[in-house]
């Protein structure tokens, strides 16, 4: 049953951002914040340009161009987070400057879920809704970051001191799912308010504990979202559309982590960093799933380029670990073969 494979994999996308906020210390983000901020806004930017002129070589209008690149531009937390635990680089500065880049990108889908309204139906009321619901949304961003992060920690300190475990993780899944289900009503995405939860819990003492509670349902509900992205591919098309779908493949993985590579270096981290970061971001994330079956039952794209961005999607998917595994060493060959720099003169130790 796809739909409920879809609703399991919702649920844990959901636990997942929520395990990886316990592990985001929001001072490690102020550290990276030129290049995880500004680098983050300036490759959505430049992801959406890109993506663009692969949707008009297809044949799509400018406004199904430009929300195509605005899909591609967003990676994949779920892929890139589930990396970078396996590879325990984290807390690395390449993996919080990942970590930066990928919670812009998250934020980056909740005035495009609230414009599209707009795009397909350019109204005075359509823009009255738009307003009302960023209001609402900035509202609980502010609510999430200042009373979350000093109320969550006090009311989990409290049940910690019960001595009960299965009570601490009854009281964290309800502030996650809690959390999740109150974004949701607002018109945000589910997963950004698991994530701000998370982000919340992680200022208090038991993130940490809290984080290796998750571990079991993190693994086993991330496994639903791969099964629904599979259930997508559409092979009859690919068949059909196979230079297109070869052209967005290449986009989203060499297109995506030359351009985040170029974004961080441009910030002055180092080359080898930079590479890093390229590489975990080389994919494209559930969010875009979401927004694309938006933009499909609105009329925003058509089914073609739904099809492509999924294509795109899965393949760069496929290939990350792979990419994030054997990239630096086909890198570093490379760069010895022609002479330049080598990496490994550049991999001093990251500080923590």
């Amino acid at each position: 049953d796809p739909a409920l494979v879809r609703s399991l994999a919702e649920v844990g996308i959901a636990f997942l951002l929520f395990a990886v906020g316990t592990q985001v210390h929001l001072d490690h983000l102020r550290r990276v914040q030129k290049g995880g901020v500004m680098g983050g806004l300036l490759q959505i930017v430049l992801t959406i340009g890109l993506g663009a002129l692969v949707a008009r070589w297809v044949g799509s209008g400018w406004t199904s161009a430009i929300f195509f690149g605005a899909l591609v531009a967003i990676s994949s937390t779920t892929v890139a987070v589930k990396l970078l635990l396996d590879s325990g680089h984290l807390d690395h500065l390449h993996g919080r400057i990942a970590i930066a880049i990928l919670f812009v990108q998250d934020l980056f889908v909740i005035p495009l879920i609230l414009v599209l309204p707009l795009i397909a139906n350019p109204s005075a009321s359509s823009a009255l809704e738009i307003i009302t619901a960023m209001a609402k949304a900035t509202g609980l961003l502010v609510v999430s970051v200042l009373a979350g992060a000093r109320l969550i920690p006090w009311l989990l300190d409290r049940v910690a001191r019960s001595g009960s475990q299965e009570l601490l993780i009854f009281a964290a899944i309800t502030i996650a799912l809690g959390s999740a289900l109150g974004t949701q009503a607002l018109g945000v995405s589910a997963a950004v308010g698991a994530f701000l939860a998370g982000v919340a819990i992680s200022q208090g003492g038991l993130s940490s504990r809290i984080g290796a509670l998750f571990s079991p349902f993190r693994d086993l509900f991330s496994l639903f979202f791969f099964i629904s992205v599979g259930t997508l591919l559409d092979l009859t098309l690919l068949r059909q559309e196979l230079a297109a779908a070869a052209i967005t493949v290449l986009l989203v993985v060499a297109g995506k982590f030359a351009l985040v590579t170029l974004v961080t270096r441009l910030f002055g981290y180092r080359r080898k960093v930079s590479i890093q970061v390229g590489l975990y971001l080389a994919q494209v994330g559930e969010l875009s799933f979401v927004l694309a079956g938006l933009g499909l039952a609105q009329g925003v794209i058509s089914a073609k380029l739904y099809a492509l961005m999924v294509t795109g999607a899965i393949a760069s998917i496929f290939i990350n670990p792979f990419l994030v595994q054997f990239g630096p060493a086909a890198l570093e060959w490379a760069s010895r073969r022609k002479g330049l720099h080598p990496l490994a003169a550049d991999s001093r130790r990251e500080p923590h």
